[in-house]
């Protein structure tokens, strides 16, 4: 239940923690950090949304509420790139 409040970096420190939350307990699919992440995203997520996640064959959820936290970010161009350009 605690684990549903946590943001994409505290669901891997979660799974980091201890093998109980990051590895699937008996019967179970998920761990309990990838449950809580798998949640977050079915329930905080536009279809628009899911279409835009990159899925690999190997990505975990917690990868994927990261690349969600990653989208909804906004845009910051804060790094010049080239020779011959300087802060106004």
């Amino acid at each position: 239940r605690c684990a549903s409040y946590l943001d994409a970096n505290g669901l891997a420190q979660l799974g980091r923690a201890s093998a109980r939350f990051g590895i699937p307990q008996d019967g179970q699919r998920r761990s309990l950090a990838n449950e809580a992440a798998h949640q977050q995203l079915w329930e905080s997520t536009t279809d628009e949304e899911r279409r835009c996640l990159p899925k690999h064959e190997d990505e975990s959820d917690v990868g994927l509420c990261r690349a969600l936290e990653s989208l909804r970010r906004p845009l910051c161009f804060d790094k010049l790139a080239g020779n011959g350009f300087e802060p106004q």
